[in-house]
């Protein structure tokens, strides 16, 4: 055990830096995406990771991934979801196993503790975190469960005192060792005045191209008495993902968890087999979710609206009180009291102002909506700016594509926009302009003007053919 002379143990977890391995291919998992940024509920694996050491009260985490392509994307997938972490990057250069990974973060820790956890292991909680934490005077304390069913993970031998002996790899482990149900879940607590010269040491013993492990490491802490074994609990089978089965089956415990954490927060899910809603998401209480509904990214939906049935909301922004019923939503931001009917698509780029109708089967793209628009169905409206109370008919068509590039279309406020016309950007509809059924306009309509035919031709505006005839 560690002398009186030792460094103390942690009073608390910001004593403590986090190591998340996230250099591995993860070959098993046969995915073109490296497996730590690989998605699970819209989270990547090793973000999942992060979530749980930040919930368990680690405030710095290095991340260690692979150099160029790959690391970036690993990267990328956990800078832009961290949680309340502090993040530093270090790189592997090469995959020389998990030992040489912990020492390319070595620079980044200044810490009396370090807890090096797996990339890989999306099921983890803070719950499972904390037990390790708690001080024990080991130099090494490594997180255990006993499940029913090991598979290939590895096994952990006890002493006939209880006590740690060793870890076996499933690879390595005789046919006795193999019916062993206690395994080792993959992250380890280490004290840093143990680990650099242990794992330096290793390093020195290998050879040219072996690969080294962070657990290599844990046989001297054992021999030297101060080695500790935590059995935590566990729901699942395991925590860590290998194969397109096991991501499958995370998948399907991170959306449990996430819809019953909702559900207990106020939101109504009307059937929690038919909806899927990925960990970024920021659903308000009173929401209704209806069935069928996919909800992906950093979507935020507020209070009182209802979305579905079958709806897509992707990284969308859904005010409070809207109506988004059979349509698909992307990238865009819809204020108070939308509606927005089946079938509809709003792609990226639209901002839509409060108390806006969208008919069924519209398509909006690129398009900024003024407050009280309606839009009838089969309408599109792309690259376009479309002014406050006014009316877009059915079927209307914003013509931005002239063949070489994308031209915008504005139409001013409490405009009135004829069933099948077609607007010809780019143009200008003015205020309280009026085009007929089916118009082609190819040309700027003034405010209080009126277009009609096709190609339109300008005649006199309702408003001056009433002026007219009050002076007669």
């Amino acid at each position: 055990m560690s002398s009186d002379d030792d460094p103390p143990e942690p009073e608390s977890p910001a004593q403590i830096t986090g190591i998340v391995l996230a250099a591995g291919r993860g070959e098993r998992l046969r995915s073109s995406v490296p497996k730590p940024a690989y998605p699970i509920c819209g989270r990547a694996m090793a973000a999942h990771v992060l979530h749980a050491l930040g919930d368990a009260g680690i405030q710095r985490v290095v991340v260690v991934v692979p150099p160029e392509e790959d690391g970036d994307v690993v990267r990328k997938a956990v800078n832009d979801d961290s949680g309340c972490v502090a993040l530093q990057f270090a790189v592997q250069q090469q995959a020389r196993g998990t030992a040489d990974a912990v020492l390319a973060a070595r620079k980044a820790v200044a810490t009396s503790h370090v807890l090096v956890v797996n990339g890989d292991l999306p099921l983890l909680t803070a719950g499972q975190v904390r037990p390790l934490l708690a001080p024990t005077g080991a130099d090494a304390t490594i997180a255990t469960a006993v499940v029913e069913e090991p598979a290939r993970m590895g096994r952990i031998v006890r002493d006939a005192d209880g006590g740690l002996s060793r870890i076996v790899e499933w690879r390595d482990a005789s046919e006795a060792e193999r019916c062993i149900r206690e395994v080792n879940l993959g992250y380890y607590l280490f004290r840093a005045d143990f680990l650099w010269p242990e794992l330096e040491r290793i390093a020195a013993d290998a050879t040219a191209i072996a690969e080294t492990y962070a657990t290599d490491a844990i046989p001297a802490a054992v021999a030297n008495g101060s080695a500790c074994a935590v059995e935590v609990s566990v729901d699942e089978m395991r925590l860590n993902v290998e194969t397109p089965s096991d991501a499958a089956g995370a998948e399907a415990v991170v959306r449990s968890r996430i819809l019953y954490r909702l559900l207990d927060s106020g939101v109504h899910i009307r059937d929690l087999q038919a909806t899927w809603i990925d960990a970024q998401a920021e659903i308000d209480a009173g929401v209704v979710i209806e069935p069928g509904t996919h909800i992906r990214g950093r979507s935020v939906i507020g209070e009182g609206s209802r979305v579905g049935p079958n709806a897509i909301i992707e990284r969308a922004e859904i005010g409070k009180h809207c109506v988004v019923e059979s349509c698909t939503i992307r990238d865009s931001t819809l204020h108070d009291s939308v509606e927005v009917g089946p079938y509809s698509t709003i792609r990226p780029g639209c901002e839509i102002e409060s108390d806006v109708h969208i008919g069924t089967h519209a398509e909006l793209k690129q398009a900024h909506l003024g407050e009280g628009v309606q839009v009838g169905h089969f309408s599109y409206l792309g690259d376009a700016e479309v002014g406050p109370r006014t009316n877009v008919g059915a079927g209307a068509v914003t013509c931005n594509f002239d063949g070489e590039s994308k031209q915008r279309t504005i139409i001013g406020e409490d405009a009135f926009i004829g069933s099948d016309t077609m607007l010809i950007a780019p143009i200008r509809i003015g205020d309280r302009a009026r085009t007929g059924a089916a118009a082609v306009v190819n040309r700027d309509v003034p405010d209080g003007g009126n277009a009609v035919g096709h190609p339109a031709r300008f005649t006199p505006s309702r408003r001056t053919r009433d002026t007219a005839e009050d002076d007669q």
